[in-house]
């Protein structure tokens, strides 16, 4: 355990679900569970962390000069789920949330619930499932599905189309997810996770759908305890470079500096 105060956890593993598909019917969709049955701790190699100077401020990042509103969901831990909304890219622009690594992959439940419309955002800046109907891009989640598994009520919280983002279907599929389950294990062998998921535009984005709902050009994570002084940063374009069987978790590693936004700026 000490060890991760100074090494990286690089951890891959075929068969990744995604968070989730537009299947050819489009009806009643739902997400795959994590298709690994077992959280083990990750091995420890010998890759040193990335040296990080700024303080994470959850607070420089979801507030009201960067969010048009900010929702707040509870979940049965009595962690919270925090929405940075945009109402011009009718988008997501952060979601954070904090992982207790004793529930990780303890229940597993098979069935997914139904997306659903946030409610809290005013109608006309709110976003519908059928936007994405033949969009070409994946309902692809920000919060996992796969990290609240193990509570219904928990689980539903994530299935709101504001932690929903247009993401390319091969990245959604294949590549973030392995950013994913790497949260996953770190949350098991920490205990405690903190992330946040950042999106980024274009000047002049795409729009899908009726509602006009932004098309981001990127999304990144930042995974953190400051406790155990572990951070790791992974940045995603939302386009494929490369086939999927050539990506690797660490080709997205970044240096959290970039990501991290500082008191004084």
């Amino acid at each position: 355990m000490e060890s991760l105060k100074f090494s990286l956890v690089f951890v891959l593993f075929l068969g990744f679900t995604g968070c989730d598909t537009v299947d050819s019917s489009d009806i009643n969709e739902s997400s795959s569970p994590d298709s690994n049955s077992s959280i083990k701790s990750p091995d420890i190699n010998s890759t040193d962390t990335v040296e990080v100077n700024k303080t994470i401020n959850l607070d420089n990042f979801i507030n009201d000069t960067n969010c048009d509103q900010v929702l707040e969901k509870e979940f049965s831990t009595g962690n919270l789920l925090s929405i940075c909304y945009d109402y011009g890219y009718k988008s997501a622009k952060y979601v954070a949330y904090t992982l207790d690594g004793e529930l990780i992959n303890k229940v597993n439940i098979e069935e997914r619930p139904n997306f659903y419309r946030e409610r809290e955002i005013p109608r006309e800046y709110q976003i519908l499932y059928s936007d994405y109907t033949g969009s070409g891009y994946d309902r692809g989640h920000l919060a996992p599905d796969a990290d609240f598994d193990y509570n219904e009520e928990d689980l539903r919280l994530i299935y709101s189309l504001a932690n929903i983002i247009p993401q390319d279907p091969n990245v959604n599929r294949y590549f973030w997810t392995k950013a994913e389950y790497q949260e996953r294990l770190v949350a098991a062998t920490l205990g405690e996770l903190s992330v946040i998921n950042g999106v980024v535009f274009d000047e002049k984005p795409d729009y899908i759908g009726e509602n006009r709902i932004a098309v981001s050009k990127a999304f990144w994570k930042i995974l953190y305890n400051d406790e155990e002084k572990f951070r790791q940063c992974y940045y995603y374009d939302n386009f494929v470079l490369f086939d999927a069987d050539k990506d690797t978790l660490d080709k997205h590693l970044v240096n959290c500096n970039s990501l991290i936004i500082g008191d004084d700026e």
